[in-house]
C-alpha cells in the first residue's frame, strides 16, 4: 500500500466513507493524514437505519470522534441512510458529500454527473500522490464489480476511460448462463492450460482478464499519452488477484479511493454542515414507508 500522507491545510480527524455496489469501506485518518483504521461492511446492510446502526456500532464504538465525515457513493439510497446514522453517532462532525460537482480536478467529460465518484477519487489520488510530483500522466485500473480504466494527464485533467465487466461478474455469468459450467473460486490455476473444467474457467477468466488489462493499458496509453510513459495504478477489491503477476502496474493500492476522499476533503472549498447535508435525508419512518 502507498504511503498516502499529504499534509492537511488544517488539522482534522477524518472519517472517509466509500460506498460501493458490493461493499462499503470506511477509513479513519488522523490529523496528519495517515490512515489508522480501515474496515469493510456489506452495502446491502445499509437498507434500513436500525440495521445500519447495528452494523456500524462495533467497529466505530470507542474511536476518537472525527471532526469531518466525507462520503462518496455510487449507491444513492445507501448514502442517505449512512449519513443519517453517522450524524447520530458523531453529532458535532461536519459532513462533506463528495461528487463530480465539488471534485477538485478538471474533468474532460461532457456530463460529469454520469461519472462514478470512485473513478474520480482514485484518479485524484493517483495524480496527487505521484502524477503531479513526477509531472507524468496516470492510468488507474479499478478491479471491482466492474473493471474500469481511467486516464489522467500530467496536469491533472481527467480524460475519461473505459468500463468492462469485472472478473467476478464474468465468472458468475458463465455459471449462470452455461448449464454445464459450475461456480468457481477466483484463483489462478497452476497453468494457463486448464486440465479440468474449473481450471479452464479459472484460466480464461484470470489469465484472460490479465491479458485484457495489459493490452488495454497499452492501447489506452498509446492513444491518450503518445510518447509518454504513464504511471499505472491498480486498486479495488480484486486488485490483489493480479499483484505480482504483471509488470505493467507501477503501484498497487487498495486504499486509493479512501485517499482520494481525504484529498478531496482537504481541498474542498466548502465543508457542508451536517445539519444541511441531512436536511434532505428522510426520517426513519419515511424510509420505512418507502421500502
Amino acid at each position: 500500500m502507498l504511503d498516502a500522507k499529504i499534509a492537511f491545510e488544517w488539522e482534522m480527524r477524518l472519517l472517509a466513507v466509500d460506498i460501493g455496489n458490493t461493499s462499503t469501506t470506511l477509513g479513519l485518518f488522523d490529523a496528519e493524514g495517515r490512515l489508522t483504521q480501515r474496515f469493510d461492511i456489506p452495502t446491502r446492510t445499509l437498507t434500513h437505519r436500525a440495521l445500519t446502526r447495528e452494523t456500524l456500532d462495533a467497529p466505530l464504538t470507542g474511536i476518537l470522534a472525527p471532526e469531518t465525515v466525507a462520503v462518496a457513493s455510487v449507491v444513492p439510497w445507501a448514502s442517505d441512510e449512512l449519513i443519517a446514522v453517522l450524524q447520530e453517532m458523531f453529532p458535532s462532525a461536519n459532513v462533506l458529500v463528495v461528487n463530480s460537482s465539488n471534485m477538485p480536478m478538471r474533468i474532460n467529460y461532457p456530463n460529469p454527473e454520469e461519472l462514478g465518484s470512485d473513478r474520480l477519487l482514485s484518479a485524484l489520488a493517483a495524480w496527487k500522490l505521484h502524477g503531479e510530483p513526477e509531472h507524468r500522466p496516470c492510468i488507474v485500473i479499478d478491479l471491482g464489480t466492474a473493471t474500469t480504466y481511467d486516464a489522467i494527464t500530467s496536469d491533472g485533467t481527467f480524460l475519461g476511460g473505459a468500463i468492462a465487466p469485472g472478473l467476478e461478474l464474468g465468472a458468475e455469468a458463465l455459471a449462470n448462463r452455461a448449464a454445464q459450467l459450475p461456480s468457481i473460486e477466483l484463483s489462478f490455476p497452476a497453468s494457463i492450460i486448464g486440465h479440468t473444467t474449473i481450471e479452464s474457467m479459472q484460466s480464461g477468466i484470470l489469465f484472460g482478464g490479465l491479458a485484457q488489462l495489459e493490452g488495454f493499458v497499452q492501447r489506452l496509453g498509446n492513444v491518450a499519452f503518445p510518447n509518454k510513459k504513464p504511471i499505472v495504478f491498480a486498486t479495488g477489491g480484486l486488485a490483489r488477484l493480479i499483484e505480482g503477476r504483471t509488470d505493467i502496474v507501477t503501484y498497487f493500492d487498495p486504499d486509493l479511493v479512501l485517499t482520494g476522499i481525504r484529498i478531496a476533503a482537504e481541498l474542498a472549498p466548502v465543508t457542508i454542515a451536517a445539519e444541511e447535508a441531512l436536511a434532505s435525508v428522510p426520517s426513519e419512518e419515511e424510509t420505512a414507508l418507502s421500502h
